[in-house]
């Protein structure tokens, strides 16, 4: 008698990263335990061959029994002084904003037992630290309990909250109702009529890929001319980060189906704009813009409250997720949920683990307070 076949795992550079199997990789992201569509296979792709290309990307991959991708875990080498252990940093850039790692709902326990192991063997560095990391995921528990097994140990810093759509009320009216102030929704319906009285006004929402590479530039465009351009924050303020914006959210040919751009048009103009991205059924909303000559008008609220009546007619997702790491976002009052967030460190269960989690707190308070006493 023969036992079942072990799961097997291998530690990638950035070349075995890009040979993976790419229609294994776009199941995984579609089907992972916590959705994640910033670890899918386009959107990391885009950062290795722009923002990224110098980071020296590493993964730990699992495979099945049946040979096919079940986990991803991307990290970088790094060394955090005074701290003399090397550090498994997952992958995060700008524009990565959340650190769930890939893991298939299928065999779930399995896969980050492996994981766990390729780290305990010494295939992986016996620190890891992952931002945007959801607190209140079952994965977390899962992770915990398997560490516990292995003489590793977890902690949480820099806790914050995350605005999210719950997607549980009974409707647009419950919504409005029980979640959106009513100065707030006043505003925003007179607004919505008076851009309604302005011309052709329209809600839109693409996917088709030639199309959205159109509002693609349309949005770049958009965000170069506000605030954002002014302080060389947009995409096009930079070369390398418009080229990221367009291979993460159009993608290439062969390559796209990631993204969905949500407009406000006004005689065919897009006045106001979101970039969402999915590969489960969580929509993450990390990019925005509008027209700022329209300000008075609010046409970025407007947006917001007509992509929550799109959500309950036709409930194309099961819930959004802002994808923001600050407090402050265009839907707080608007959206229903907050998500408790935060770095999740796993390491030895000793000292080590302890003293570098709160180093990590600690520096991150310290140059919270740095950029209070620089704005006085």
């Amino acid at each position: 008698m023969h036992g079942k076949p072990a799961y097997t795992s291998a530690v990638l550079d950035c070349a075995g990263i890009r040979a993976l199997d790419a229609a294994d990789w776009e199941t995984l992201a579609a089907n992972a335990m916590a959705d994640n569509p910033f670890y899918a296979r386009q959107y990391v792709l885009a950062g290795l061959d722009t923002i990224d290309k110098r980071a020296n990307l590493m993964a730990v991959a699992v495979w099945n029994t049946q040979g096919q991708l079940a986990g991803l875990f991307p990290f970088r080498h790094r060394i955090f002084p005074p701290f003399p252990w090397p550090v498994a940093q997952g992958a995060e850039n700008l524009y990565q904003l959340s650190g769930m790692p890939l893991v298939a709902r299928e065999g779930a326990r399995e896969i980050v037992a492996v994981w766990l192991d390729a780290i305990t063997a010494r295939r992986a560095p016996g620190l890891w630290t992952m931002a945007n990391f959801d607190a209140d995921h079952p994965l977390r528990g899962m992770i915990e309990d398997a560490a516990a097994t292995r003489g590793l140990t977890t902690r949480l810093v820099v806790p914050y909250l995350r605005p999210y759509f719950t997607g549980q009320l009974a409707g647009l009216d419950a919504h409005a109702t029980e979640v959106i102030a009513k100065n707030r929704l006043k505003d925003i319906q007179r607004n919505l009529r008076r851009l309604r009285d302005m011309g052709d006004f329209a809600f839109e929402r693409i996917r088709e890929p030639a199309t959205l590479r159109e509002r693609l530039e349309q949005f770049l465009a958009l965000e170069q001319a506000g605030w954002k351009g002014e302080r060389g924050t947009a995409f096009l303020s930079d070369d390398l980060h418009a080229d990221f914006a367009r291979r993460a959210f159009a993608g290439i040919a062969g390559n796209e189906g990631l993204t969905v751009i949500d407009s406000l048009l006004l005689d065919g103009r897009p006045i106001a704009m979101s970039i969402n991205i999915t590969k489960g059924r969580t929509a993450f909303t990390p990019k925005c813009t509008y027209d700022e000559s329209l300000r008075k008008y609010g046409p970025g609220m407007v947006l917001e409250y007509l992509v929550i009546e799109r959500f309950y007619a036709e409930r194309e997702f099961a819930d959004m997720d802002a994808a923001t790491t600050s407090g402050g976002h265009v839907v707080l009052g608007l959206w229903d949920g907050r998500k408790a967030m935060g770095r999740l460190i796993l390491g030895p269960a000793d000292w080590r683990t302890d003293l570098f989690a709160k180093g990590w707190q600690a520096a991150y308070e310290g140059k919270q307070r740095l950029k209070k006493l620089l704005k006085r």
